[in-house]
């Protein structure tokens, strides 16, 4: 399968889950091509799935990961498969600051980015990926790139 990853990423760790994903779907024969999503569109033509990442800042996922998903449906993916995933965190340490800071993790970039593409009409595979910084601005935290990988094999095999 040819699989165009499209991901938003501030700090790197969007764009590290993008490549983590990309590099497992390579080692199993696939070809995966990774592209920041303010970037114009390659040729969808040969594209046969496509997965969209952003980070979740804000309660909120990257313009640039909402209109990617819009410009794929005006470029006429048709029926091709594509998913989602998002970076989040870091989490609060305590049950109650969880709680009382949930609305800044929930739904995420992944649960926004769902949203849209189900109301664009795109053949959204249904599962999303979420994986947890450690800090801030990175590192990605630890087994969170390995959840990745995957689930970007999950992607492919059921396309």
């Amino acid at each position: 399968m040819r699989i165009l990853i499209l991901y938003r990423s501030w700090y790197g760790t969007t764009r590290a889950v993008a490549e983590a994903m990309a590099e497992r779907l390579r080692s199993r024969g696939h070809e995966a091509a990774v592209r920041d999503a303010r970037e114009p569109l390659p040729d969808l033509g040969t594209v046969d799935g496509v997965l969209v990442g952003s980070p979740t800042r804000m309660a909120r996922a990257a313009m640039s990961a909402t209109s990617a998903l819009r410009k794929l449906r005006r470029r006429g993916i048709g029926g091709k498969p594509i998913a989602v995933f998002d970076t989040y965190g870091p989490l609060p340490s305590s049950p109650h600051e969880m709680e009382e800071n949930r609305k800044w993790f929930e739904p995420g970039a992944a649960g926004l980015l769902l949203a849209k593409a189900k109301a664009l009409g795109l053949n959204v595979f249904p599962e999303t990926l979420r994986c947890v910084v450690a800090e801030y601005k990175g590192p990605i935290a630890e087994g969170e790139l390995g959840k990745a990988a995957g689930f970007a094999e999950r992607f492919t095999a059921a396309g």
